[in-house]
């Protein structure tokens, strides 16, 4: 996918979380952007006003590949850097981080199935990725199947592609961002916002790397 590709598929599906959100609860989800990511020191001037309560959770966007083989049309290819992942465990727990998967990998697709662009979405908290990964294993593929109806992630595994199980749609992440089952609870005294950029900085594709945060105050809407 060309970069407008991406930047399209990305806006929409942040879109589409922010208003899964807003219909569940009275006050606007905050998303912070790549861009900002960039800039580290923005960034902590940007968060210090958000960290006195709330909680936030870190998406990151896999990059989507076609497959030039027409025997493997019906799937999306995306590529998981070991070393990388491997360091992304180490810095965060089982639901704070998520990896998110778009089949569709191209405008044309988008703009054919907007009205069920989310269903063609799955959500893997990064620890959801089999352990079998070794650093000498530089990368490994995971492949998507193009349905909205069945949703499937398969990751190699000794030259043969095995499932991933625990996916999670896109509706089943806000429900559980809201509830407080997903994310990183940050206050004073709880985990300061610095420690979270330079991880995210230091270990994911920042520039496809979106923070959403709510505040504690926010309730469902009536």
């Amino acid at each position: 996918m060309d970069i407008a590709g991406e930047r399209t598929s990305e806006a929409n599906i942040l879109c589409d979380i922010s208003q899964i959100i807003k219909r569940q609860i009275k006050t606007n989800v905050t998303v912070i952007s790549p861009m900002t990511l960039e800039r580290k020191q923005r960034v902590f001037d940007t968060l210090t006003p958000l960290s006195f309560n709330g909680q936030i959770i870190i998406l990151q966007f896999m990059k989507p590949y076609s497959y030039t083989s027409g025997r493997n049309n019906n799937y999306t290819k995306f590529i998981i850097q070991t070393e990388q992942h491997k360091c992304l465990l180490q810095c965060f727990r089982p639901k704070q981080v998520f990896y998110i998967f778009v089949a569709l990998n191209n405008v044309y697709e988008i703009i054919s199935n907007r009205d069920n662009f989310v269903k063609y979405c799955i959500a893997l908290d990064i620890h959801g990725i089999p352990k079998d990964i070794i650093l000498e294993q530089r990368t490994r593929v995971v492949r998507m199947v193009k349905s909205s109806l069945t949703p499937k992630l398969e990751i190699t595994n000794k030259r043969k592609f095995t499932d991933i199980s625990n996916l999670m749609m896109i509706d089943e992440l806000c429900n559980q961002f809201i509830k407080g089952i997903a994310g990183i609870p940050i206050g004073p005294s709880l985990v300061p916002p610095e420690g979270i950029i330079e991880n995210i900085n230091k270990w994911t594709n920042s520039q496809h790397t979106y923070i959403f945060h709510l505040n504690s105050d926010s309730s469902p809407a009536s």
